[in-house]
């Protein structure tokens, strides 16, 4: 138990008065405030600072004075000889551009919403109450999403959560609509650069094709002089390890350019003048291509 003189001493029984004024139990208390009995039962034990959400409800519903818990709160609030925080490097939010600066600004949220960033549990249950008072504009947030959250290893599954997670963290509802925004651009930037990657890989594709395949593709190296050691890249102007049959070397070369330039192995200078210079062909066709060897 906290000394009644020290700051956790006042504020736990100023808390304790003001339910008592009300004739209420502990659970009775919760029930009124919307919150947990344990969370009223910790916060009057003065073990450590309550969440300020919960002082303000002690404030709204059970009557305690404004001006004299904001004081008692904040004086609970700030251990001695505690050092600054190092708080996350962040972008302001109408910065937001990018998926890992939003995981920035939103563990930096949490971080700045007091002198004792609040527990994961608390924020759940923050989210819950703030849930079930309206369904439309906040979703429920577990603690271990909180956490998942905090930590960047996802972001918000939606702006409903994203609207718990920032109220868990004490953020006023006005300044929500910065948040959304940003959480807007990151999703947009997202879908772009998913879209860029599926043209780029129906690109690679229809690259391929003219080879018949990347069948075809290793058979006019190996007509080179060059034997592949891992499986054909995304496209043919990818580099490309492949041993070389004279030197037996292994190097990086492009398909592009051993049939532009009838170039062989980069290392040893080998070239590919004994293969024919004529247009590939598919192998379902079964004639001599570009690359084929004149022996064979």
């Amino acid at each position: 138990m906290p000394r009644p003189d020290s700051a956790l001493g006042q504020l736990a029984q100023a808390l304790r008065a003001a339910r008592q004024a009300k004739g209420l139990t502990q659970e009775q208390a919760g029930e009124v405030m919307d919150v947990s009995s344990s969370t009223v039962q910790r916060a009057e034990a003065g073990r450590r600072a309550p969440e300020k959400y919960v002082v303000d409800s002690y404030v709204r519903r059970l009557g305690l004075n404004s001006d004299q818990a904001e004081q008692m709160w904040v004086e609970a609030s700030r251990p001695a000889g505690r050092q600054r925080r190092t708080l996350t490097p962040a972008p302001a939010v109408h910065l937001v551009q990018h998926r890992h600066d939003f995981s920035d600004a939103l563990r930096r949220v949490r971080e700045e919403s007091s002198d004792q960033p609040p527990s994961m549990a608390a924020m759940e249950e923050r989210a819950e109450a703030a849930f079930r008072r309206n369904k439309d504009r906040f979703a429920p947030l577990s603690r271990s999403a909180a956490n998942r959250i905090y930590n960047r290893r996802q972001l918000p599954s939606s702006i409903r959560q994203l609207c718990s997670y920032l109220h868990a963290c004490h953020v006023p509802e006005r300044q929500f609509r910065d948040w959304i925004a940003a959480y807007h651009r990151v999703k947009a930037k997202e879908h772009e650069e998913a879209v860029a990657k599926k043209r780029a890989a129906k690109e690679a594709r229809e690259q391929w094709s003219g080879w018949a395949g990347r069948s075809r593709a290793e058979a006019v190296l190996r007509a080179a002089g060059l034997d592949p050691v891992e499986r054909p890249p995304r496209s043919p102007g990818a580099p490309w390890s492949a041993r070389c049959s004279r030197c037996g070397q292994v190097s990086r070369v492009r398909l592009t350019r051993v049939v532009q330039e009838r170039a062989g192995c980069p290392l040893c200078g080998q070239d590919i003048g004994h293969v024919r210079d004529r247009r590939p062909i598919a192998v379902a066709q079964e004639r001599p291509g570009r690359f084929d060897c004149s022996a064979c």
